[in-house]
């Protein structure tokens, strides 16, 4: 199916059947009426969708949308959180707690509410304490990156590289507060970004059609990096060969952040979409300061 057709078909699989306006329809998709309307005869006339008053995803439509679902999740999260000290004197950050509620929890139940419980997450730092998860999420791997503090997160991508297929690769230290973020089909490799006139933090802008560029520190007109991203099974074949390249063979190959691979230092080989959310729909919590705002009992 074209990406108009999936995008439709995404939207209705997670909506229900219902009795869609087309001004809803195009509203909550961006795509024109005229498009939207081809699409629903279009899919209708090939059995994927019923329409009329009523629009739903058929059986046969169900079937069509299987090769897009998303079924693993890689988490990175064996880094220190030195920033976060002292609340990362006992634990890593991700199993700090923001008014009650791990920061890694509001990832796991996102991923787990579209159905995907083969997630693999990399531990390094206070590694033993990431056990208590697997009383709420027993289904979870947890893989041991013993080398966190001498390298860079690439090291973590390279203990499971083997896991870096058509998969959500994601950074542990993000309070999701809009589980939306996470669906349960991709059509294309990307990673979520927030639209900013002007930033000091990492960022990247888009190029004519519509792909990351200018992956940087810093920009205007430009869109925040979170690190939650999605890579198809032709983008994860690519992934896997050029991390390995770069962590082996290039100079200080070890101390790079994974993304630089496919965003700075193989940039021609990939075509990486913006996935755009709101501010709001994620908080960084960079600092203890910025945790004791959010949780009064940090003060």
């Amino acid at each position: 199916m074209n990406r108009y057709e999936f995008e439709l078909m995404a939207f209705l699989e997670k909506n229900g059947r219902s009795n869609y306006t087309m001004r809803t329809l195009s509203d909550r998709l961006e795509i024109s009426g005229t498009m939207i309307m081809k699409c629903i005869e279009d899919l209708a006339n090939a059995g994927m969708i019923e329409s009329g008053e009523m629009l739903g995803v058929t059986e046969k439509g169900l079937e069509a949308l299987e090769p897009y679902r998303v079924k693993s999740a890689v988490i990175l999260a064996a880094g220190f959180g030195s920033r976060m000290m002292p609340a990362t004197a006992d634990r890593p950050k991700p199993l700090v707690t923001v008014n009650g509620v791990r920061i890694l929890d509001t990832l796991l139940d996102a991923l787990t509410a579209v159905g995907i419980k083969d997630i693999t997450i990399i531990r390094g730092y206070k590694k033993e304490r990431f056990d208590e998860l697997l009383v709420k999420y027993p289904f979870v791997t947890l893989v041991d990156n013993d080398i966190y503090a001498e390298t860079n997160n690439i090291s973590s991508v390279m203990m499971v590289l083997d896991k870096i297929d058509a998969c959500y690769l994601c950074e542990s230290d993000l309070y999701i507060t809009n589980p939306d973020v996470i669906t349960k089909y991709q059509y294309a490799s990307n990673i979520l970004g927030s639209y900013s006139l002007e930033t000091d933090d990492w960022s990247y802008q888009l190029d004519a059609d519509g792909h990351i560029m200018n992956y940087q520190k810093g920009n205007r007109y430009c869109y925040n990096y979170y690190g939650i991203s999605y890579w198809t099974p032709e983008d994860s074949e690519k992934l896997r060969s050029d991390f390995k390249q770069v962590y082996e063979e290039e100079e200080d190959g070890t101390g790079y952040f994974w993304e630089f691979i496919p965003l700075v230092l193989r940039k021609e080989k990939y075509a990486v979409e913006i996935r755009q959310c709101d501010k709001s729909d994620i908080m960084e919590i960079d600092n203890y300061y910025e945790l004791a705002q959010l949780d009064p009992s940090y003060n």
